[in-house]
């Protein structure tokens, strides 16, 4: 971490953050002006305070005490600083996916591979468009558990070379970047080729978000939560940047915020895009 210069001068003012300045770091930084001048005055002292003569205790007793109030005051500012980066405006970024199934799609186990998976022929949507899925038996396997436990893994929709197929996540393993999960799949400990081929023990859940207006309408519009630092009210302001969409247009008026509470707040996507990019700043300068 480096540290700030710091010139031997007496700065006249102490520069005001205003609301309209934007959160900068750096030497140059708006956030450190400040700090920076507050600095420089604490080294004018300090080398007056040097440069004293021994002699002279009650002109070196003011410069101390002056000396002292800087230092208060530049760790006050430096609070002021952490608090308006950390709460009173705070930002960050997030991505909205918008992935699903407008009809079929549905899988069920197997009763001639071991451990396989059948899908039904489908429709489902990712990247503003729709694709068609085939029907296909024994397309998938459910891996086995060798643990302890019962351990969940999914089942998605993954795209090969624009065509949409069922695959399954291994045991730890968390879903692609790209996948449309549809199934949710426990397996209970011990469940193995040998002692459950056929999948009787493992339960399958159904976990697809049908969207069959897509699309023209969303029943279940894509949302996203963003974590903020504690607030002392709800009541702040949010601006939003739209940095990229994929597969459809998408403007600002398509994202709309549904709450908002001290700690954070959650946004609604009401466009057909898919993966799309969101810079947001939360303002409460009164915090």
């Amino acid at each position: 971490m480096a540290s700030l210069p710091e010139l031997s001068e007496w700065t006249a003012g102490i520069y005001q953050l205003e609301v309209s300045d934007p959160l900068e770091g750096g030497v140059s930084g708006i956030d450190n002006l400040p700090l920076k001048q507050l600095a420089n005055r604490t080294k004018f002292l300090k080398d007056a305070v040097d440069n004293l003569a021994p002699f002279d205790a009650s002109a070196q007793d003011s410069l101390w005490a002056a000396l002292k109030f800087s230092l208060e005051q530049a760790g006050l500012a430096n609070h002021g600083v952490k608090v308006l980066r950390q709460q009173a405006q705070q930002e960050g970024a997030l991505t909205i996916t918008n992935r699903g199934v407008v009809s079929g799609c549905t899988i069920s186990k197997s009763v001639t591979a071991t451990r396989n998976l059948h899908i039904a022929a489908g429709i489902c949507f990712a990247k503003g468009r729709r694709f068609a899925v085939s029907a296909g038996n024994n397309v998938a396997s459910v891996p086995s558990n060798l643990t302890g436990s019962a351990q969940t893994v999914y089942a998605y929709l993954a795209a090969t070379a624009g065509i949409y197929q069922l695959a399954v996540t291994a045991v730890g393993e968390a879903l692609p970047a790209n996948a449309i999960k549809i199934y949710k799949v426990i397996i209970p400990a011990g469940s193995t080729d040998g002692t459950d081929p056929n999948l009787t023990s493992v339960t399958l859940t159904d976990t697809r978000r049908m969207e069959p207006m897509f699309p023209m309408a969303l029943d279940n519009a894509p949302i996203f939560s963003a974590v903020l630092n504690l607030l002392n009210a709800n009541d702040f302001r949010l601006s939003f940047d739209l940095v990229s969409a994929v597969g459809a247009p998408c403007s600002l008026d398509a994202v709309l915020v549904t709450s908002r509470a001290t700690n954070g707040f959650t946004v609604q996507l009401a466009s057909a895009a898919d993966d799309v990019v969101i810079r947001w700043r939360a303002s409460k300068l009164n915090n």
